[in-house]
């Protein structure tokens, strides 16, 4: 993890295997033996990725489970339009800037650069308004059911539990979503006018 992140949860750093807790910081030798119908490598940029398993029983006041929350309070950058991070694993987390939840946007995959490992999927949260100011950074990775072998069987109602993996967070000063291109612009003003020319006839 690097300095000055915050979890309310416990995180491990048995680096091959699975710690007993909610997160493990894991190396490219990593192999996902909690869910063995998958054990396939894990996506990594640079040395370690953060492996999440947030906790997948349902709260017993609300009947949600209750997730796994990563924080850092820091300063964005003065040109950031964007925070660019890796994320492997199922749709279900949200990103908060300053307590205020951002909208995720999907931005590319490429392959994964070990034979077996799952592709890097990069997505993009815009951070304009928050460009120059200290604020707090929060993931929230939640889960449902049961994990392979986990005391209890499946919850009913409940898809199986799946693990998050997080890795190069960074800022960058291009935009979230990409601006549109003059050409592509032109194509949607054309498509518009010949619209309204095919209704006055």
């Amino acid at each position: 993890m690097t300095p000055g992140w915050v979890v309310r949860q416990p995180i491990g750093h048995n680096y091959t295997q699975p710690f007993e807790g909610n997160a493990s910081i894991l190396d490219r030798d990593y192999r996902n033996t909690r869910q063995p119908a998958n054990p396939s490598e894990v996506p990594v940029v640079g040395g370690f990725s953060l492996g999440i398993w947030p906790s997948a029983q349902p709260d017993s006041g609300s009947g949600v489970p209750p997730g796994f929350a990563l924080m850092q309070t820091g300063d964005v950058p003065a040109d950031a339009q964007s925070l660019r991070f890796l994320h492997a694993g199922p749709s279900s987390f949200k990103v908060y800037l300053g307590g205020v939840e951002r909208l995720v946007h999907f931005a590319e995959s490429r392959p994964g650069a070990l034979p077996g490992a799952e592709s890097l999927d990069y997505f993009n949260v815009d951070v304009g308004l928050f460009a120059g100011q200290t604020v707090e950074l929060r993931f929230e990775f939640f889960s449902f059911g049961n994990y392979p072998g986990q005391p209890g069987g499946p919850v009913t109602g409940w898809p199986d539990a799946k693990f998050h993996v997080l890795d190069d967070v960074t800022f960058s000063p291009l935009p979230a979503v990409p601006e549109p291109s003059m050409w592509s612009l032109f194509g949607v003003g054309a498509a518009a006018i010949q619209g309204w020319i095919r209704r006055k006839r």
